[in-house]
Order: structure tokens, then sequence, then C-alpha cells
């Protein structure tokens, strides 16, 4: 597990042995049984991680109803970076989707981190301007696309999702219904 997350980072960004033990010392595995919360709504938190085994499901409680708003699998890395930067408690649930292994450690100890490494500096950047962009182009795929655009957009991208998900979650990720989802992957197979 911890030899799958050195890879990803220096994938990112080359780091020299000293890097790669530094990060090392601050890592901690987290395994979450299916339905159990990593984080959730009025929690505070400093911990990103990395996806090692399983998924997360991350949504939104609105007038009673959960809204997805993203899935995370196995490799990539996830965290509530608005709640960490601005010290507020997270507005979102962030909840295993089957039994689930994370490679967890401090944002501000890897910022720490950042401030004396420019391997480091570069790799905490990456993967920050990397969450932007993923959520800049899901932003924009709401006013840009319709519902049939991004649901193709979905197959082509993170064919995982249509596997692992279920058909509520899929449909509230895409913010459609269930059944205009299934009308989508009727008229899909034809």
């Amino acid at each position: 597990m911890l030899q799958q997350l050195l890879e990803e980072l220096n994938s990112i960004s080359k780091l020299n042995e000293q890097e790669q033990l530094s990060i090392k010392n601050l890592i901690s595995v987290k395994h979450l049984d299916e339905g159990e919360y990593w984080f959730y709504e009025g929690k505070k938190t400093d911990q990103v991680a990395f996806v090692a085994k399983g998924y997360l499901r991350k949504y939104f409680m609105v007038d009673g109803n959960e809204k997805t708003d993203f899935f995370y699998f196995e490799g990539s890395f996830t965290g509530d970076l608005p709640s960490i930067i601005s010290n507020r408690a997270c507005k979102s649930f962030n909840i295993a989707m089957e039994p689930t292994t994370l490679l967890t450690l401090s944002y501000y100890e890897i910022d720490e981190l950042a401030k004396k490494s420019i391997n480091i500096e570069r790799l905490l950047r990456k993967v920050t301007e990397s969450g932007f962009v993923m959520y800049y182009e899901k932003a924009t795929s709401f006013v840009l696309q319709s519902p049939k655009e991004r649901y193709d957009e979905l197959l082509r991208q993170n064919p995982k999702i249509m596997e692992k998900a279920t058909q509520y979650h899929i449909a509230s990720y895409l913010g459609i219904t269930p059944q205009h989802l299934s009308r989508l992957r009727a008229s899909h197979r034809n």
C-alpha cells in the first residue's frame, strides 16, 4: 500500500529518499468498514488521504436528501480542503461504500514539509491544482452540458463508477433522477 502511494507521489513530483521517508513518517493507515464515515458534516478535520483500497462517496444533505458530489476510488487523493484551509467544520459527508483502506496524513504537517522541500511543495501544489481542475470541470459540466453529455463523459472518464455505485448515487452525481438515468442507459445500449 505504502509503495503504491510513493509511486503515485513520484509520478507527480520526483522525491528523493529523505523526502519519501519524511512523508512515510507522517502516514497513518485507516481502515473503514462499509458504511463508516471518514468525515462528516460538522466535524473539523485536517486529514487528507490516498485511497489504497475500496472507495468513498462524498455527498451533501440538502432538504433531507443526499446529493452525491464525488466518488473516490483506489488511487485517488481526497480531503475536504475548503474545510481544512478555512479551519471550519466540514459541510459534506465522506462515506466508505465498501471496505476501504486510506493512507492519511495531516495537511498541516505535509504543508510544513513543503516549506523545507521544493519537491514536496511542487507535489502539494500539483495535487491541489488537480483537485481544483476536477471540481471546476464538474461544476462547469452542469452549465455547459446536457444530462446525456454528462452521462457520456462519465462513461468515458470513469466507467468504474458504473460498475460500483448504485443507480441512485450515479443519478444524484449527474444531477438527474434515477428514472432519467434508466432512460439514458437504455438509449445508450441501443
